[in-house]
């Protein structure tokens, strides 16, 4: 071959290796969604019912080092530590609580606004079952909410769910189906069999109620003096994200949003580069309250027109966040840290593209 072909071809080589890098790893540029609004308004009821519930307390916004803000060229970053909700490690009780809530009320006949005594002395002799399905968390939500409400509760759990997760099950006396199959099918199962018995289902694939989010804003103002510029969230079935897009896109100027996956489970990424909702099969991840195939059908047409960026991160890259998490004495599990990491990730790749600046303060969402 001749030198200039050798040349010519080492330059394609290199181009499709270029190529393929960046189909792998980079992140998904969404920018219509800087000018998308949404119709948003504070469901009152909602936050009045999180305040019924026993330990309510506001989430910390816990600061990053300087060093880190140095290193990432922005002012601040913090990070809202939702790992201690009602004694659960993770938001999902704010969404399961509204979403077990309204279901009980609904099927009993009473007031959304009663007590949870009353709910239970309504509910004491009407063989009341909740069913869901999980993959952690939401499951242990709902089994506190069933707790309170004095109605029992059947979770269906896929087979890949790790023991110990299934062990913190017997603390909420709930009983655990397990699947043989993933989270979809564990979701199917569980609405066919409250079908079938004619029981209450309570789905994380379609629960709104998550009403804490503006606690960020007026933490920030206290600790920023600043709205935040980028906010990261996780991202599973979707519902979390959702209620972030709802609530930052409304506001005006909006802040640039950028979700996180797990590389094995990027149900949200992969809909959005084919621009339809799209089921995948997940494979095993650390970050297991991501590991989610299927985005919530309520929250895609948020999460479609709204978000302005996703990435996703590796277990490796989540492991290495987390010991920087550690190292600043915070202690948090690999879905938190696996914002961190995207964030990193995200300013090596195009820092501009998300309008990050020296004085630009950035809020990562932490939650198992």
């Amino acid at each position: 071959m001749r030198s200039r072909d050798m040349k010519s071809s080492n330059r394609t080589i290199r181009t499709l290796k270029h190529d393929l890098r960046t189909t792998i790893e980079a992140m998904y540029l969404n920018p219509p969604a800087a000018q998308w609004r949404s119709q948003y308004s504070i469901n009152s009821a909602v936050l009045e019912l999180h305040r019924k519930l026993p330990g309510y307390r506001q989430t910390p916004l816990r600061p990053l080092s300087q060093k880190l803000c140095d290193q990432l060229q922005v002012k601040h970053i913090f990070l809202k530590d939702e790992s201690d909700r009602f004694g659960l490690p993770a938001f999902k009780i704010l969404g399961a609580s509204w979403a077990s809530y309204r279901v009980v009320t609904t099927a009993l006949g009473i007031s959304f606004i009663s007590s949870f005594q009353d709910v239970k002395a309504a509910a004491a002799n009407a063989n009341m079952k909740l069913y869901a399905a999980t993959v952690g968390n939401f499951g242990r939500a709902v089994s506190r909410m069933a707790m309170l409400m004095g109605v029992t509760a059947n979770i269906y759990v896929p087979m890949d769910m790790v023991e110990k997760t299934k062990e913190l099950f017997a603390s909420e006396s709930t009983q655990v189906v397990v699947v043989q199959g993933d989270y979809g099918l564990a979701v199917k199962s569980a609405a066919e069999r409250a079908k079938e018995t004619g029981r209450l289902v309570v789905q994380d694939t379609a629960s709104p109620g998550y009403e804490e989010i503006p606690q960020i804003d007026q933490q920030l103002q206290e600790a920023a003096g600043k709205m935040p510029d980028l906010l990261i969230v996780p991202v599973g079935v979707g519902s979390l994200a959702q209620a972030v897009v709802a609530h930052y896109k409304h506001k005006q100027p909006p802040l640039v949003i950028l979700t996180l996956e797990p590389d094995t489970a990027a149900c949200l990424k992969t809909s959005l580069e084919n621009g339809q909702e799209t089921t995948i099969a997940t494979g095993n991840t650390n970050m297991c309250g991501m590991n989610s195939g299927t985005v919530a059908s309520l929250a895609w047409p948020y999460l479609r027109d709204g978000v302005d960026a996703s990435i996703t991160v590796t277990d490796n890259e989540a492991d290495d966040a987390l010991k920087q998490l550690i190292d600043m004495q915070i202690s948090t599990g690999p879905c938190s840290a696996g914002t961190l990491a995207a964030l990193v990730k995200a300013c090596r790749q195009d820092q501009d593209t998300l309008h990050l600046k020296p004085d630009s303060v950035v809020v990562l969402l932490g939650t198992e």
